[in-house]
This record gives structure tokens, sequence and C-alpha cells, in this order.
């Protein structure tokens, strides 16, 4: 089994997507909605609480695998084929200390980097939930994590990063993300941090609301594509339960 991404293609047009948001923002939801990720694509998840168990994603079934070994044979696998596939990752009894909840996370992006291969067929999408729980900087992402940031684009690796906070997470996450997702932010410097990445005032950020009416339960958030000056407001909506 080869360890390591083959491959290489710079002709590959990928950007990597940023979900911040606290929590109860429908920032998972996100990824789901927003249409970067469709129901036949291929795609991983890091999955430290097992949200994702048992569930469905864009109607698909996820595939949960508690083993590190479990989880890269079901991704080797799925990714010998054109199939779309959801295979998530979440440890039977997930560590409580950050360092070694960061140690576990940087082996499963080792499995994804793996499997990246510029001339494949599809697209490896790589779901990373609350990534403010494994990073450590908010400078530089020195590791295996910050390498899928930088150069998975040309083995066909695009990273969907998710993480209730902003201020502690790495500029490479931010910089290198042109896709960015904003939710209701709880952080005054959260709000400051993110607002100049996507060209608004804080006070934009803060305004953003959870809110309630006939029409059902709304959330608000702001969206920016690649590029500058593209920054929208929108929001999701629930219906009330009848």
């Amino acid at each position: 089994m080869n360890l390591s991404p083959i491959n290489p293609n710079d002709a590959l047009d990928i950007t990597h997507a940023l979900y911040a948001g606290t929590t109860g923002s429908c920032k998972s939801v996100a990824t789901q909605k927003i249409g970067l990720i469709s129901a036949t694509d291929q795609v991983a998840f890091w999955d430290l609480y097992g949200q994702y168990k048992g569930k469905e994603f864009l109607g698909r079934k996820v595939r949960t695998y508690t083993t590190l070994k479990g989880f890269l044979m079901a991704l080797h696998a799925g990714r010998k084929t054109k199939q779309g596939f959801k295979i998530a990752f979440t440890p039977n009894n997930p560590p409580k200390k950050k360092a070694l909840i960061r140690e576990l996370f940087l082996k499963v992006c080792g499995i994804v980097w793996a499997m990246g291969n510029g001339k494949h067929p599809k697209t490896l999408h790589f779901i990373a939930e609350e990534i403010n729980r494994v990073t450590v900087s908010s400078g530089d992402e020195d590791s295996i994590y910050g390498e899928i940031l930088e150069a998975g684009r040309k083995f066909n690796i695009m990273c969907h990063s998710v993480t209730q906070r902003l201020a502690p997470i790495p500029n490479t996450v931010i910089a290198m993300s042109g896709y960015k997702w904003i939710g209701r932010q709880d952080s005054v410097g959260d709000a400051e941090r993110v607002a100049k990445e996507i060209q608004l005032k804080p006070a934009d950020i803060m305004s953003l609301a959870k809110f309630k009416d006939e029409k059902g339960t709304h959330h608000e958030y702001y969206f920016k594509g690649t590029g500058f000056n593209n920054t929208v407001r929108n929001e999701f909506v629930f219906k009330n339960a009848a």
C-alpha cells in the first residue's frame, strides 16, 4: 500500500474551506449546505466526538471506524474506486489532553495525505471537525495538517476546517482557506480577526444573530468565496415543528 500521495498535478484548481462559529451556529450544517461538497463525492472525516456516527451526510450513510488501521483500510479501498463514500474516524476513548488529541489528529492527517492522487477522477474532501482542539499556535501550522493545506491541492485533496474559535487557530488555516463561512461569534477577538479576512468590520460579524419567527429558526452567516469583494450575508432557516 502506498503511504505517500502520488501524481502531483499543478493544473488542479482546488481551494480549501474554513467554517467558524460558536456552538450552535450551524457550521457543520454549512459543510453540507453551501455547495462545496456533493452527495457523490469522496469524503473523509476527523470526527473526534462521533457527531457523524450512525448519521447521514448529504443523504449518504457515514461509515465510522474506531481504529486508525480500520480507517486506513476503508479509505484506501474507497480511493481505489470512482464511487462516492463518507468515511469517518472516531476513537472509542478519545484522549483528554490536547497534546494527545493533536498527535492522533496528525496521524489521521497522515492517512488522508497518503490517499492523495493528482490524477484521481474524484477529489478527496477532508472534513476536520473542531480544529481548535488540535492546533497549538496562531502562527504557521508546521505539521502534516499544514502540508495538506499548503500542498493538498496538487494531490486532489480539499480540506474543510471546522472550528468554534478563530483567535487561536494558525494563520496557515485562514490564509490557505479561500472559502470562508463565518457564523455567530462569542469572542470580540474572534470577530476582529475574521472581519479583516473577509473585508468587513468587526461590528458586522457581531451583528450575526439567531432568532425565531413564524417562518422558523434563523441562523445568520457570512460566506466569502475566492478572491476579493465577494462576501455575502445569508441565513439558514429551519421550519418550526408542527
